[in-house]
């Protein structure tokens, strides 16, 4: 019996479990953003946390003040006999603890930034309950390009995300169509979409780009796509079997909305500049030492010319000391050819 009961708590432990995991999955009809990461997803998501939680406190208020105001309310609302009866300190205290577990025990429905499972790695999805995520990422961007003050360590790129959707072309193609009488039928804008997918190979990149282009040029006929630089760049992120759909202004100014190369701007500046300044000392020193081979050949030169006309002076003597001693023959064989030209005239003047 033991062995059974424990099988059977097991089980119901294990469906508890999977109740629990399938709330904390992506699924279509959430909003929310879209984080990037280099092998650090828990470290990610506590900057993330901490980050949006940050800037909407400043926009909205804080979650913990608006609960508070909640409960104040409901308990102001209730009768007299009930506000007797509470007196007692065993249902006070019972009262702290079930406030607390609620507060802890929020559903994914209820949080203001809950992490969703993804399914790949280095790619975070945080749901909220937000009505405009693009209002809460443009504050975060306009405030890091103006600072340049890192303000994450872990987390790279974060992008608005307002619609999810099943990642088939018809579900993309209507999601779309509502999101873009939002932003494309107004003014004339100047757009590009950017395509990226994660564990996904069966929707075709071209043929989404070109549905999405033609739904923004119907919208209004002023829209006018721009690679480069544009007003706007549609986000198309497909992760397994979800697509994500983000709208971002100004993408290339702020660099793909990566944090960290937003704050990193005048470090990489004085980089260039400090690396420009280097490869200038380093030209003047190498003229520099190009002068001072030129000066030191030019002397050996000068040098070396004295010591051709003592070498030529050196030969010379040589020469003579070599010649000297058939000098020396040649001229005992003058003066001998001389005595016998004498004794000959001497022999021939005698009878």
């Amino acid at each position: 019996m033991s062995v059974q009961k424990r099988k059977k708590n097991q089980y119901e432990m294990n469906k508890n479990y999977q109740k629990k995991r399938r709330q904390y999955v992506l699924e279509p009809g959430m909003t929310g953003f879209l984080c990037t990461c280099n092998f650090r997803e828990k470290d990610c998501i506590r900057d993330a946390y901490k980050l949006l939680n940050e800037f909407a406190d400043e926009l909205y208020g804080s979650d913990e003040a608006k609960a508070s105001e909640v409960k104040q309310e409901s308990e102001s609302d209730k009768p007299m006999s009930e506000d007797k009866d509470e007196d007692d300190i065993s249902t006070a205290l019972k009262k702290e603890i079930k406030d607390l577990k609620t507060v802890t025990e929020k559903s994914p429905t209820q949080k203001r930034f809950q992490v969703m499972d993804t399914g790949v790695k280095n790619v975070v999805f945080i749901k909220t309950c937000l009505s405009n995520p693009l209002e809460l990422v443009t504050a975060i961007i306009k405030q890091l390009d103006s600072t340049k003050e890192q303000r994450t360590r872990f987390l790279l790129r974060l992008l608005p995300i307002e619609v999810v959707c099943k990642a088939y072309m018809n579900d993309i193609k209507s999601k779309a169509d509502i999101l873009f009488e939002k932003y494309f039928t107004q003014d004339p804008k100047t757009f590009s979409i950017v395509f990226n997918r994660h564990s996904n190979n069966s929707i075709e990149r071209m043929k989404v780009i070109e549905e999405l282009a033609s739904i923004i040029s119907e919208k209004n006929p002023g829209n006018k796509a721009d690679l480069k630089n544009p007003e706007v760049a549609v986000v198309v992120e497909v992760i397994r079997g979800n697509c994500l759909i983000s709208i971002a202004p100004n993408y290339f100014k702020y660099k793909k909305y990566n944090l960290l190369e937003l704050c990193n701007l005048k470090e990489k500046d004085d980089k260039i500049e400090g690396k420009d300044e280097n490869k200038q000392e380093k030209d003047d020193k190498e003229d520099k030492v190009e002068e001072k081979q030129e000066e030191t050949n030019e002397e050996k030169q000068e040098e070396k010319k004295p010591n051709k006309e003592l070498q030529v002076q050196k030969d010379a003597k040589d020469n003579n000391k070599q010649t000297e001693p058939f000098k020396q023959i040649s001229a005992a064989d003058d003066k001998n050819s001389k005595e016998e030209k004498q004794i000959l005239e001497e022999h021939e003047s005698s009878p």
